[in-house]
């Protein structure tokens, strides 16, 4: 489901709270979803984060 979820948001669009194999990152930014490698680009304060989709547990749009 989450891999639905990433294709349909827009690049920028502000995610409150990201859950990631049971740590929780909260107000980050979507980036892009490289669906081919399985990986999701979001900005935080201290930079890029590439994430497997498969270790994406939660996200919540602001």
């Amino acid at each position: 489901m989450i891999p639905e979820v990433l294709r349909i948001l827009d690049p920028g669009t502000p995610i409150a709270r990201l859950v990631l194999s049971g740590v929780q990152i909260n107000n980050v930014v979507f980036s892009s979803f490289d669906e081919a490698k399985a990986l999701a680009y979001f900005a935080t304060s201290e930079g890029i984060l590439a994430v497997d989709v498969d270790e994406i547990q939660a996200l919540q749009a602001a």
